[in-house]
């Protein structure tokens, strides 16, 4: 099987990463209320789909460059701002799209959201911080060993598609989670937003020179976003369509303004893959 995996690499980690994700996941999802914990192990499927291909294809030296992106926290400052106040602004964005076409029939109008929010800082804190404990557990595995896989053999924008498609399906198991985020969006739009979400992911790895570590900030502080407005500002949830917005058009402009690259650069000197 070694020999096989060398020579499909990314098949065997999707094989791999699926295979222990359900079996980790659908147990909670067929006796509801059981095997919680169990179903957190699944969010570490990529991760260890991930280092078991790379163990297996490039040995013990593979291995460590792939955990040690993950400590690559010397990047340009303007990163850390595109990661850590990204989602809140695409937030502030959607809610004040959502009060500009149906504000008069929100539960929860905007001042009083406005006024609550610094009380609520800490509630994200809280939330960014435990998210931080479980999401290197998936980006080792997506952006870590797909991604660049992915953007040697295809154009920077369609990987970052077909990674958002994978990672949206990868999800499944969650949308018959009572009371879980996928199951209250609904598939159509949280396979959309995962796809937009790719996309901005890719560009603050590629710009961010291969920084593991940006990803796992951008992707706690996206969940613990979507959280809050679940406890704050729920009929973002129930109209999801004004987030979509929002993501869109911050995909648009950064395609447009790296000229569709997503800052790639086949030549760059990164932790992983890069020559």
């Amino acid at each position: 099987m070694s020999k096989a995996i060398k020579q499909k690499p990314f098949l065997f980690f999707l094989l791999f990463t699926f295979l222990i994700s359900c079996i980790a996941g659908f147990p909670t999802v067929f006796i509801p209320g059981k095997f919680e914990g169990l179903a957190y192990l699944s969010n570490f499927g990529p991760a260890l789909g991930a280092l078991i291909v790379v163990d297996i294809a490039e040995g013990l030296d593979g291995v460590k460059k792939l955990i040690r992106s993950l400590f690559q926290w010397r990047v340009k400052y303007v990163w850390y701002l595109a990661v850590l106040l990204g989602p809140a602004l695409t937030m502030v964005f959607a809610v004040l799209l959502y009060n500009a076409f149906i504000g008069n029939g929100s539960a929860q109008s905007l001042n009083d959201w406005l006024s609550a929010f610094p009380q609520h800082l800490i509630v994200i804190v809280s939330v960014f911080i435990f998210m931080m404990v479980g999401i290197w557990g998936e980006e080792i595995g997506w952006r870590g060993f797909a991604l660049p896989k992915l953007q040697k053999a295809y154009h920077p924008l369609l990987a970052s598609l077909i990674l958002g498609a994978i990672w949206a399906v990868w999800h499944l198991p969650l949308f018959f989670i009572e009371g879980s985020p996928q199951a209250q969006i609904g598939m159509p739009y949280f396979f959309l937003a995962t796809l937009g979400y790719s996309i901005l992911y890719s560009w603050i790895y590629n710009g961010s020179r291969e920084s593991l570590f940006m990803i796992w900030l951008l992707h706690s502080m996206n969940n613990a976003t979507v959280s809050y407005i679940m406890l704050f500002f729920k009929p973002l949830i129930n109209e999801p369509v004004f987030s979509l917005a929002v993501l869109g058009l911050f995909d648009i402009l950064v395609i447009l303004l790296t000229k569709f690259t997503l800052l790639y650069q086949e030549e760059v000197e990164g932790i992983i893959y890069g020559k």
